[in-house]
Protein backbone atom coordinates (compact mmCIF):
# COMPACT_ATOMS: atom_id res chain seq x y z
CA UNK A 1 0.00 0.00 0.00
CA UNK A 2 1.29 3.45 -1.12
CA UNK A 3 1.88 5.66 2.62
CA UNK A 4 1.58 9.17 1.91
CA UNK A 5 0.83 11.93 -1.05
CA UNK A 6 2.45 10.83 -4.30
CA UNK A 7 6.12 13.17 -4.36
CA UNK A 8 5.32 16.32 -5.69
CA UNK A 9 9.23 17.62 -6.20
CA UNK A 10 8.92 16.79 -9.91
CA UNK A 11 5.91 18.24 -10.46
CA UNK A 12 5.78 21.72 -12.54
CA UNK A 13 4.12 24.50 -10.28
CA UNK A 14 1.42 25.20 -13.13
CA UNK A 15 1.14 21.54 -13.30
CA UNK A 16 -2.00 19.33 -13.43
CA UNK A 17 -1.52 18.08 -10.02
CA UNK A 18 -0.56 21.37 -8.43
CA UNK A 19 -3.73 22.93 -10.17
CA UNK A 20 -6.22 20.74 -9.16
CA UNK A 21 -4.65 21.32 -5.53
CA UNK A 22 -5.63 24.87 -5.85
CA UNK A 23 -8.87 24.52 -7.10
CA UNK A 24 -9.22 21.74 -3.87
CA UNK A 25 -8.28 25.03 -2.12
CA UNK A 26 -10.65 27.60 -3.54
CA UNK A 27 -13.63 24.97 -3.02
CA UNK A 28 -13.55 23.19 0.36
CA UNK A 29 -14.85 26.04 2.13
CA UNK A 30 -17.91 26.70 -0.03
CA UNK A 31 -20.01 24.39 2.07
CA UNK A 32 -19.68 26.07 5.46
CA UNK A 33 -19.61 29.47 3.67
CA UNK A 34 -23.05 28.88 1.90
CA UNK A 35 -24.41 27.34 5.45
CA UNK A 36 -23.03 30.95 7.09
CA UNK A 37 -25.20 32.77 4.30
CA UNK A 38 -28.44 30.79 4.81
CA UNK A 39 -28.45 30.96 8.02
CA UNK A 40 -27.84 35.00 7.94
CA UNK A 41 -29.95 35.38 5.79
CA UNK A 42 -33.09 33.62 7.39
CA UNK A 43 -34.61 36.10 9.37
CA UNK A 44 -35.23 39.49 7.56
CA UNK A 45 -33.29 42.56 8.86
CA UNK A 46 -34.17 42.96 12.86
CA UNK A 47 -36.61 39.74 13.07
CA UNK A 48 -33.97 37.71 14.65
CA UNK A 49 -36.44 36.12 17.44
CA UNK A 50 -35.43 36.12 21.28
CA UNK A 51 -33.05 32.74 22.21
CA UNK A 52 -36.02 29.97 21.99
CA UNK A 53 -33.04 28.00 24.44
CA UNK A 54 -31.83 24.63 23.83
CA UNK A 55 -35.56 23.23 25.58
CA UNK A 56 -37.79 25.36 22.90
CA UNK A 57 -36.26 23.99 19.82
CA UNK A 58 -38.71 22.44 18.08
CA UNK A 59 -38.39 23.25 13.89
CA UNK A 60 -36.22 24.87 12.01
CA UNK A 61 -36.76 28.33 12.68
CA UNK A 62 -36.19 27.70 16.49
CA UNK A 63 -33.43 25.92 15.44
CA UNK A 64 -31.51 28.65 13.01
CA UNK A 65 -32.81 30.87 16.12
CA UNK A 66 -30.39 29.32 18.66
CA UNK A 67 -27.62 28.79 16.30
CA UNK A 68 -27.49 32.42 15.71
CA UNK A 69 -27.86 33.49 19.67
CA UNK A 70 -25.40 30.96 20.50
CA UNK A 71 -22.31 31.51 17.31
CA UNK A 72 -19.18 29.86 19.37
CA UNK A 73 -21.28 26.43 18.88
CA UNK A 74 -22.59 27.79 15.53
CA UNK A 75 -18.23 27.99 14.43
CA UNK A 76 -17.95 24.66 16.29
CA UNK A 77 -20.55 22.86 14.14
CA UNK A 78 -19.47 24.17 10.69
CA UNK A 79 -15.70 23.54 11.52
CA UNK A 80 -16.63 19.85 12.63
CA UNK A 81 -18.72 19.26 9.20
CA UNK A 82 -16.53 21.45 6.93
CA UNK A 83 -12.92 20.44 8.17
CA UNK A 84 -13.08 17.50 10.57
CA UNK A 85 -15.11 15.21 8.61
CA UNK A 86 -14.17 16.91 4.91
CA UNK A 87 -10.91 17.36 5.28
CA UNK A 88 -10.66 13.50 6.39
CA UNK A 89 -12.50 12.32 3.85
CA UNK A 90 -10.33 13.83 1.56
CA UNK A 91 -7.26 12.80 3.36
CA UNK A 92 -8.18 9.21 2.71
CA UNK A 93 -8.70 9.35 -0.85
CA UNK A 94 -5.15 11.24 -1.24
CA UNK A 95 -3.37 9.98 1.30
CA UNK A 96 -1.87 12.96 3.00
CA UNK A 97 -3.73 15.19 5.59
CA UNK A 98 -1.43 18.12 3.48
CA UNK A 99 -4.71 20.28 3.38
CA UNK A 100 -4.92 21.30 6.84
CA UNK A 101 -1.77 22.80 6.44
CA UNK A 102 -2.42 25.93 4.22
CA UNK A 103 -6.23 26.29 6.11
CA UNK A 104 -4.33 26.96 9.54
CA UNK A 105 -3.55 30.20 7.80
CA UNK A 106 -7.08 30.67 6.24
CA UNK A 107 -9.36 29.19 8.92
CA UNK A 108 -8.78 32.37 11.10
CA UNK A 109 -9.93 34.41 8.42
CA UNK A 110 -13.34 32.22 7.59
CA UNK A 111 -14.04 32.47 11.51
CA UNK A 112 -12.83 35.82 12.15
CA UNK A 113 -15.32 36.87 9.08
CA UNK A 114 -18.34 34.59 10.76
CA UNK A 115 -18.28 36.77 13.51
CA UNK A 116 -17.67 40.26 12.06
CA UNK A 117 -20.07 39.40 9.24
CA UNK A 118 -23.02 38.04 12.45
CA UNK A 119 -26.50 39.93 12.40
CA UNK A 120 -26.48 40.61 15.89
CA UNK A 121 -22.68 41.35 16.12
CA UNK A 122 -22.11 45.03 16.87
CA UNK A 123 -18.80 45.29 13.94
CA UNK A 124 -19.03 48.53 13.36
CA UNK A 125 -16.36 50.21 15.40
CA UNK A 126 -12.63 50.98 14.19
CA UNK A 127 -11.10 47.99 16.26
CA UNK A 128 -13.18 45.21 14.14
CA UNK A 129 -11.22 47.57 11.35
CA UNK A 130 -7.77 47.11 12.74
CA UNK A 131 -8.00 43.62 14.37
CA UNK A 132 -9.41 42.95 10.52
CA UNK A 133 -6.19 44.57 8.85
CA UNK A 134 -3.59 42.81 11.87
CA UNK A 135 -5.41 39.39 10.98
CA UNK A 136 -5.29 39.51 7.33
CA UNK A 137 -1.28 40.77 7.39
CA UNK A 138 -0.52 37.45 9.83
CA UNK A 139 -2.64 35.48 7.25
CA UNK A 140 -0.55 37.10 4.57
CA UNK A 141 2.54 36.20 5.76
CA UNK A 142 2.15 32.69 7.11
CA UNK A 143 0.52 32.06 3.89
CA UNK A 144 3.81 33.11 1.96
CA UNK A 145 6.18 31.15 4.31
CA UNK A 146 3.82 27.84 3.86
CA UNK A 147 4.56 28.77 -0.26
CA UNK A 148 7.65 29.55 -0.13
CA UNK A 149 8.48 26.02 2.09
CA UNK A 150 6.43 23.96 0.12
CA UNK A 151 8.03 25.36 -3.01
CA UNK A 152 4.62 26.64 -4.12
CA UNK A 153 4.02 22.74 -4.70
CA UNK A 154 0.01 22.54 -2.82
CA UNK A 155 0.08 19.20 -0.93
CA UNK A 156 4.07 18.56 -1.59
CA UNK A 157 4.56 16.66 1.77
CA UNK A 158 2.31 16.75 5.01
CA UNK A 159 3.80 17.41 8.30
CA UNK A 160 6.57 15.08 9.86
CA UNK A 161 4.08 14.29 12.66
CA UNK A 162 1.22 13.47 10.71
CA UNK A 163 3.68 11.34 8.01
CA UNK A 164 5.61 9.44 11.02
CA UNK A 165 2.15 8.29 12.32
CA UNK A 166 1.02 7.05 8.55
CA UNK A 167 3.86 5.59 8.39
CA UNK A 168 4.04 3.47 12.03
CA UNK A 169 0.14 2.33 12.00
CA UNK A 170 -1.81 0.51 9.66
CA UNK A 171 -4.80 2.32 11.86
CA UNK A 172 -4.04 5.71 10.60
CA UNK A 173 -6.74 5.87 8.25
CA UNK A 174 -9.38 6.37 10.93
CA UNK A 175 -7.48 7.76 13.78
CA UNK A 176 -6.14 10.95 11.94
CA UNK A 177 -9.88 11.79 12.26
CA UNK A 178 -8.93 13.12 15.86
CA UNK A 179 -5.32 13.13 15.62
CA UNK A 180 -4.94 15.63 12.98
CA UNK A 181 -8.72 17.43 12.69
CA UNK A 182 -10.97 16.87 15.61
CA UNK A 183 -7.77 17.64 17.69
CA UNK A 184 -7.04 20.73 15.86
CA UNK A 185 -10.75 21.84 16.36
CA UNK A 186 -10.55 23.47 20.23
CA UNK A 187 -6.81 25.37 19.18
CA UNK A 188 -8.20 27.11 15.85
CA UNK A 189 -11.38 27.89 17.19
CA UNK A 190 -10.00 28.60 20.45
CA UNK A 191 -7.47 31.23 18.74
CA UNK A 192 -10.08 33.35 17.12
CA UNK A 193 -12.36 33.19 20.50
CA UNK A 194 -11.25 36.72 20.76
CA UNK A 195 -12.97 38.46 17.51
CA UNK A 196 -16.39 37.07 18.90
CA UNK A 197 -15.71 39.85 21.93
CA UNK A 198 -13.98 42.38 19.39
CA UNK A 199 -17.09 42.03 17.32
CA UNK A 200 -19.53 41.86 19.75
CA UNK A 201 -18.39 44.26 22.19
CA UNK A 202 -18.31 47.36 21.65
CA UNK A 203 -15.91 50.09 22.98
CA UNK A 204 -13.97 53.19 22.56
CA UNK A 205 -10.32 53.20 21.52
CA UNK A 206 -7.94 53.57 24.28
CA UNK A 207 -4.26 52.85 24.97
CA UNK A 208 -4.70 49.37 25.13
CA UNK A 209 -5.75 49.20 21.49
CA UNK A 210 -2.47 51.02 20.48
CA UNK A 211 -0.57 48.72 22.45
CA UNK A 212 -1.49 45.80 21.70
CA UNK A 213 -1.56 46.57 18.15
CA UNK A 214 2.60 47.42 18.22
CA UNK A 215 2.83 43.69 20.04
CA UNK A 216 1.11 42.42 17.25
CA UNK A 217 3.37 43.77 14.82
CA UNK A 218 6.36 43.40 16.83
CA UNK A 219 5.01 39.56 16.55
CA UNK A 220 4.67 39.85 12.88
CA UNK A 221 7.92 41.17 12.59
CA UNK A 222 9.84 38.73 14.77
CA UNK A 223 8.06 35.89 13.10
CA UNK A 224 8.75 37.48 9.68
CA UNK A 225 12.36 37.58 10.15
CA UNK A 226 12.76 33.79 11.55
CA UNK A 227 11.00 32.61 8.81
CA UNK A 228 13.07 34.29 6.39
CA UNK A 229 16.26 33.43 7.86
CA UNK A 230 15.29 29.81 8.53
CA UNK A 231 14.30 30.32 4.55
CA UNK A 232 17.66 30.94 3.44
CA UNK A 233 19.51 28.34 5.51
CA UNK A 234 17.77 26.02 4.19
CA UNK A 235 18.44 26.60 0.29
CA UNK A 236 22.10 27.22 1.24
CA UNK A 237 22.14 23.86 2.86
CA UNK A 238 20.33 22.43 -0.09
CA UNK A 239 22.94 24.55 -2.65
CA UNK A 240 26.07 22.71 0.11
CA UNK A 241 24.44 19.23 -0.84
CA UNK A 242 24.38 19.48 -4.63
CA UNK A 243 28.27 20.84 -4.78
CA UNK A 244 28.85 17.39 -2.35
CA UNK A 245 29.63 19.42 0.65
CA UNK A 246 28.74 18.72 4.16
CA UNK A 247 25.44 20.16 5.47
CA UNK A 248 25.09 23.03 8.04
CA UNK A 249 23.34 20.91 10.96
CA UNK A 250 21.69 23.72 12.79
CA UNK A 251 20.81 27.42 12.27
CA UNK A 252 22.86 29.60 14.75
CA UNK A 253 23.23 33.22 13.27
CA UNK A 254 20.50 36.30 13.57
CA UNK A 255 17.62 36.19 15.59
CA UNK A 256 18.06 31.82 15.80
CA UNK A 257 21.08 32.94 17.73
CA UNK A 258 19.08 34.57 20.50
CA UNK A 259 16.10 32.17 20.45
CA UNK A 260 15.35 28.65 19.24
CA UNK A 261 12.09 28.76 18.02
CA UNK A 262 11.69 32.50 17.31
CA UNK A 263 9.33 31.62 15.00
CA UNK A 264 7.04 30.49 17.70
CA UNK A 265 7.59 33.34 20.15
CA UNK A 266 6.35 35.63 16.94
CA UNK A 267 3.31 33.80 16.82
CA UNK A 268 2.51 33.77 19.98
CA UNK A 269 3.49 36.96 20.45
CA UNK A 270 0.97 38.35 18.02
CA UNK A 271 -1.87 35.82 19.08
CA UNK A 272 -1.81 37.24 23.02
CA UNK A 273 -1.81 40.76 21.59
CA UNK A 274 -5.19 39.80 20.12
CA UNK A 275 -6.03 37.96 23.50
CA UNK A 276 -5.28 41.25 24.72
CA UNK A 277 -8.30 43.38 22.86
CA UNK A 278 -10.97 40.35 24.61
CA UNK A 279 -9.37 40.88 27.95
CA UNK A 280 -9.74 45.06 28.03
CA UNK A 281 -13.30 44.44 26.39
CA UNK A 282 -14.37 42.44 29.75
CA UNK A 283 -14.53 38.94 28.26
CA UNK A 284 -11.49 37.20 29.74
CA UNK A 285 -11.74 33.99 28.98
CA UNK A 286 -11.48 34.13 25.30
CA UNK A 287 -8.49 33.65 26.39
CA UNK A 288 -8.62 30.55 27.27
CA UNK A 289 -8.02 29.52 23.41
CA UNK A 290 -4.93 31.19 23.40
CA UNK A 291 -3.65 29.51 26.38
CA UNK A 292 -4.51 25.90 25.01
CA UNK A 293 -2.08 26.93 21.80
CA UNK A 294 0.76 27.79 23.82
CA UNK A 295 0.35 24.71 25.61
CA UNK A 296 0.44 22.50 22.60
CA UNK A 297 3.26 24.68 21.17
CA UNK A 298 5.29 23.77 24.48
CA UNK A 299 4.32 19.87 23.28
CA UNK A 300 5.64 20.56 19.90
CA UNK A 301 8.90 22.65 20.63
CA UNK A 302 9.47 19.18 22.55
CA UNK A 303 8.47 16.83 20.42
CA UNK A 304 11.01 19.32 17.43
CA UNK A 305 13.92 19.51 19.77
CA UNK A 306 13.80 15.62 20.59
CA UNK A 307 13.97 14.43 16.97
CA UNK A 308 17.09 17.65 16.11
CA UNK A 309 18.54 15.28 19.29
CA UNK A 310 17.92 12.10 17.70
CA UNK A 311 19.68 12.78 14.24
CA UNK A 312 23.16 12.05 15.13
CA UNK A 313 24.99 14.54 12.07
CA UNK A 314 22.97 17.60 15.00
CA UNK A 315 23.02 15.91 18.05
CA UNK A 316 26.42 17.07 19.48
CA UNK A 317 26.34 21.13 18.09
CA UNK A 318 22.10 21.46 19.08
CA UNK A 319 23.27 19.87 22.86
CA UNK A 320 25.74 23.41 22.40
CA UNK A 321 23.03 25.47 21.07
CA UNK A 322 20.65 24.11 23.78
CA UNK A 323 22.80 25.38 26.66
CA UNK A 324 23.39 29.01 24.80
CA UNK A 325 20.19 30.04 23.65
CA UNK A 326 16.68 30.52 25.28
CA UNK A 327 14.07 28.17 24.19
CA UNK A 328 11.70 30.57 22.92
CA UNK A 329 11.87 34.47 24.43
CA UNK A 330 14.74 36.29 22.44
CA UNK A 331 17.70 37.13 24.75
CA UNK A 332 21.22 37.57 24.35
CA UNK A 333 23.14 34.15 25.33
CA UNK A 334 24.84 34.61 29.05
CA UNK A 335 28.56 34.57 29.60
CA UNK A 336 27.65 31.40 31.77
CA UNK A 337 25.65 29.75 28.65
CA UNK A 338 28.45 30.66 26.15
CA UNK A 339 31.16 29.32 28.21
CA UNK A 340 28.97 26.21 28.71
CA UNK A 341 29.03 25.94 25.38
CA UNK A 342 32.76 26.35 24.67
CA UNK A 343 33.64 23.33 26.90
CA UNK A 344 30.55 21.31 24.83
CA UNK A 345 32.95 22.49 21.66
CA UNK A 346 36.21 21.51 23.17
CA UNK A 347 34.97 18.17 23.98
CA UNK A 348 33.62 18.04 20.30
CA UNK A 349 35.97 15.76 18.55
Amino acid sequence: MEIGYPDMRAQPVLGSRNLANLALILAVPIPGILVTVWMFSYFGAGAIPPDPHWAGIRDTQTAVAYLLHHPILSVNLIYFVNVCLLFWIIALVQRSSWLIDPYWTLIPLLINGFYFAHPLASASNPRSTLTWLLLLAWSVRLTHNYLRREQWRLGFREDWRFAERRAESRHFWWFQLFYVYVAQQPMLVGLTLPFFAIHWRHAPLGPFDVVFAALALAGLGIAHLADASLDRFMRANAERVARGEAKQPLLDAGIWRWSRHPNYFGEQLFWWAIAGYGVVLGVPWVAVGTALNTAALAVVTVMTERRMLADPTRTEAFLAYRERTPVWLPWPPSRSRRRISEGLRRRDP
